[in-house]
């Protein structure tokens, strides 16, 4: 492996872990508490890191938004492709998002 490998990897994860951290606080404390200075405080990394990887504040919900999106549109799938009738991939279509929802205010 080589050093530039090593340090795409590295930033790959950091870039991660502060799409994670946002989506933890958002979660337990509403998007508000979602700020720059708090991520690098729980992350323990500074600021301008958090700006090596992101523009800002928007960019990081955009990334927490487009994660769960692509979560949620995974279990919808999987739900609605093990029904076998048009009614039941509707239902379990439904189910999956609601459980979704309430699992990922």
């Amino acid at each position: 492996m080589s050093v530039q490998e090593r340090k795409e990897r590295e930033r790959a994860g950091r870039q991660r872990l502060i799409v994670a951290t946002a989506r933890e606080l958002a979660e337990e404390q509403g998007w508000d508490a979602v700020t720059t200075r708090r991520l690098a405080e729980r992350i323990e990394y500074s600021q301008p890191v958090l700006y090596s990887h992101f523009r800002g504040k928007r960019e990081i919900i955009g990334a927490v938004a487009l994660e769960g999106a692509t979560e949620m549109a995974a279990a919808v799938r999987a739900a609605a492709s093990a029904a076998d009738t048009p009614r039941a991939r509707v239902t379990a279509l439904a189910l999956a998002y609601l459980d979704f929802a309430e699992r990922h205010p």
